[in-house]
C-alpha cells in the first residue's frame, strides 16, 4: 500500500533490499514503533547510502561530531547515552559537553561500551568496554 501510494504521487519506490536503482527509486525501509524490528536495518542503510555516493567527499576530521539517540539509566552502568559518532574519537576520561534541557552538561567519559557483536541491542545482556 505504501509503495502504491509513492506510485500514485509519481515516485518510484522500492524494498530497500528489492531495490534496483537507488538513485531512481526511493528506498523504504519497514519499521516498528512499538517493537523496534527495522531500526537496525535503517542505521545501516543510512550509514551505507553516504559512503558509496559521496566516498570522494567523506573525510575524517579529528574534531569530535556526534549525534545523541537517546540518554537512559542502564543497571550497573548509571546514566548512558546511545551516540553515533560521525568524526573524531572518544577516550576514557574526555571531558564531554552535550546540551541539556536546562544549559549545558559537562560530564567525563566514565566508560565506552558497545553491544556485543551480532546480538540482540534490546535484550539485556553484557557489554563490550573500550579505551577509545
Amino acid at each position: 500500500a505504501a509503495i502504491l501510494s509513492f506510485n500514485e504521487q509519481g515516485l518510484n519506490a522500492a524494498l530497500y533490499w528489492e531495490n534496483p536503482d537507488p538513485r531512481s527509486y526511493i528506498s523504504i525501509v519497514p519499521t516498528s514503533a512499538i517493537t523496534g524490528d527495522g531500526l537496525p536495518d535503517l542505521l545501516g542503510l543510512l550509514v551505507r547510502l553516504p559512503q558509496s555516493r559521496m566516498a570522494e567527499k567523506l573525510q575524517f576530521v579529528p574534531d569530535v561530531q556526534a549525534t545523541v539517540l537517546e540518554v537512559k539509566m542502564i543497571e550497573g552502568l548509571g546514566t548512558t547515552m546511545d551516540v553515533i559518532l560521525v568524526n573524531g574519537t572518544l577516550k576514557e576520561g574526555q571531558t564531554l559537553v552535550t546540551c541539556g534541557l536546562s544549559g549545558p552538561v559537562v560530564t567525563p567519559i566514565r566508560a565506552l561500551v558497545t553491544p556485543q557483536p551480532m546480538r540482540e541491542m534490546r535484550v539485556k545482556g553484557s557489554y563490550v568496554h573500550h579505551k577509545e
